[in-house]
């Protein structure tokens, strides 16, 4: 395999990469919007199952999340689908400052 094709297979990696970064930002604001849903319809009293559910896909959206943030970082200098990458990033920290946001609110109500 010559040089230069070894360097456009290490591209289209990065390319990859980006890609399926910027997918999982889609994935992870559904996750979040569902969060939210279940947030603003639950009853007074919350049962055990329903918070365990929302426990569960807050933590699996926050660890999607560090994964989208490294991806589009790692691919934001190493890839040509710069715009995408930078895309997925802002997403990232704005789905980080809407959760630290929450944190605040929770907080400070309780």
């Amino acid at each position: 395999m010559s040089q230069e094709t070894a360097v456009k297979v290490k591209n289209n990696e990065f390319d990859n990469m980006v890609r399926f970064a910027f997918r999982l930002t889609g994935v992870n604001i559904l996750i979040l919007a569902a969060v939210g849903v279940i947030g603003l319809l639950q009853p007074e009293e919350i049962t055990a199952w329903l918070a365990l559910l929302v426990l569960g896909l807050i933590g699996i959206n926050l660890f999607a999340n560090l994964i989208v943030f490294y991806l589009s970082l790692v691919g934001l200098f190493k890839s040509t689908l710069k715009w995408r990458a930078a895309l997925a990033l802002l997403f990232s920290l704005v789905l980080f400052a809407l959760y630290l946001l929450i944190i605040a609110a929770t907080t400070m109500a309780g």
